[in-house]
């Protein structure tokens, strides 16, 4: 299974490690690379992607084993740079690298550049490849760089109240989908839509998520038989308790009307 999460300050030393091993291999195209005197590479903005707001250090996982690494910044208002982007050896091919930095746009709306050296002829076939993906993209050469930009098309944005035990399993991580009905509200809701989810009862406390994936289903009885319920913040209870909880919330006439809908969300 592939998926990405942002790198915790625990694990900055072992992205370090990585991020050395991508210098070493880049170095090759780029003569800006300089090496301290063991022979390290020398990159001195690491450590900030921990500590400035406009910065995220983030991990490709395949089967729960790290499988490369990016470095992004937000060089203004929703304008995102790949500062760095690594997928290790073993993982490259099957699609994994494109699936990596598809994943990192759907983190954030707005616009994303990049740039490889004209000598880099592997990266500069990979970016192209990628930015042919997106509608509004357009590059131009310098006498050393290709520059890409890309302008994502805006999503829509949607407010969803949450009971605090379910607010903070998502928080958290522990919960990964949202079920509803699938009504004329949640109808309009698209893969790649952002949520903002509201703490309740105040509603002050707010989070943001985006849809990677939406599922429909007849009835609760089909959505608790195909999914499952840890994914759901259900871990400590039955199946037939948790569909009775989606029944304490919406009528039966409601659910036979309706149908149910799952979200699959990431945080962001």
């Amino acid at each position: 299974m592939r998926r990405i999460q942002i790198v915790p300050l625990s694990r900055r030393e072992e992205m370090r490690r990585i991020l050395n091993e991508y210098l070493i291999e880049l170095s090759e195209f780029d003569p800006d690379i300089k090496f301290d005197d063991k022979g390290v590479p020398i990159y001195k903005w690491f450590d900030y992607y921990w500590v400035d707001r406009d910065r995220f250090p983030i991990y490709f996982i395949i089967d729960n084993n790290v499988a490369g690494i990016a470095l992004i910044r937000e060089l203004e208002n929703r304008v995102y740079d790949f500062a760095e982007f690594y997928v290790l050896p073993e993982y490259r091919g099957n699609g994994n690298a494109i699936w990596f930095a598809s994943e990192l746009t759907n983190l954030f709306d707005g616009e994303f550049v990049f740039a490889t050296r004209h000598t880099n002829h592997r990266a500069i076939r990979f970016w192209g490849k990628f930015a042919e993906m997106y509608e509004g993209s357009e590059y131009y050469d310098d006498p050393i760089w290709r520059n890409w930009t890309i302008r994502k098309i805006d999503v829509a944005t949607h407010e969803l109240n949450l009971n605090p035990i379910y607010y903070d399993l998502i928080k958290s991580g522990e919960k990964t989908l949202e079920g509803r009905l699938n009504d004329e509200k949640r109808k309009v809701f698209n893969i790649g839509d952002k949520i903002i989810f509201y703490r309740e009862p105040e509603r002050v406390e707010t989070m943001n998520a985006i849809i990677l994936d939406k599922y429909l289903f007849d009835n609760f009885d089909d959505m608790a038989n195909e999914l499952n319920k840890a994914d759901l913040g259900f871990a400590t209870k039955s199946k037939e308790e948790m569909v009775k909880v989606y029944r304490t919330i919406y009528t039966a006439e409601d659910e036979n009307k309706y149908g149910v809908v799952i979200f699959k969300i990431k945080t962001i």
